[in-house]
């Protein structure tokens, strides 16, 4: 059986935000902001069991009140930084699950259409990451000053989700652990560093917002309102 896995990142913690809550579980219009993108993921038929990611301290409590999900769930606990949680998750991973799809559950307005576009492109890629272009000028800079210009319209910015062939990115997570790259903000981009495969990019969605200020959960507030998929 060739399964398709989601995993969904919320051990984040809230160092940018400035709460002592972790931002995975601020309240979002009364509930949690990870439990926005969990009802999506499970709700999406091609996705057959979903790898939640959370902080040690609250896997118990979180899998009391998921217990009765409508598809397997799994809990495991995050590591201190993005990579060791994503790296955990793939070390749950049987030898059945073809593809990966990953979020973030900061963005909790990820919808089935994003889902779709990074799944079925897959089909025929190794990599899919949403992305969605530049609107401002973008400069590269040294000690304070302008170095260059790139092209507006070579430029993308990277969401969540972001798909994969299982065992490519299994590789290129075990390349990163030997040679002690763990740095990287994205899988997209340990992909792309290691050379394992081109990186093949959808269209996102600029309703896709990431929280990470104050000023962020005013502007999903704002936005729950109007957007269709929020359940």
């Amino acid at each position: 059986m060739n399964k398709t896995t989601a995993i969904l990142l919320a051990a984040g913690k809230s160092e940018r935000f400035g709460n002592n809550t972790p931002k995975p579980f601020l309240l979002l219009n009364g509930k949690a902001i990870y439990q926005y993108s969990l009802a999506v993921l499970l709700d999406y038929p091609q996705i057959d069991e979903l790898i939640l990611v959370l902080p040690k301290n609250l896997l118990s409590t979180e899998k009391e009140k998921l217990e009765k999900s409508s598809k397997t769930i799994h809990f495991i606990a995050g590591g201190k930084t993005r990579f060791e949680s994503v790296r955990n998750a793939l070390n749950v991973l049987d030898s059945s699950v073809k593809n990966v799809i990953i979020h973030d559950a900061a963005r909790p307005f990820i919808s089935p259409d994003l889902i779709n576009n990074c799944l079925e492109t897959l089909d025929q890629n190794k990599a899919v990451s949403c992305a969605i272009k530049s609107t401002d000028t973008l400069v590269f800079t040294e000690n304070n000053l302008a170095k260059s210009y790139p092209e507006r319209n070579k430029i993308r910015r990277l969401q969540t989700p972001q798909a994969f062939q299982t065992e490519l990115l299994k590789e290129a997570y075990s390349l990163a652990q030997k040679e002690g790259k763990t740095n990287f903000t994205d899988d997209s981009s340990l992909v792309h560093y290691f050379n394992l495969a081109p990186v093949s990019f959808v269209p996102g969605s600029e309703e896709n917002i990431k929280i990470t200020f104050p000023k962020d959960l005013l502007l999903a507030e704002f936005q729950i309102k109007n957007f269709k998929n929020v359940k």
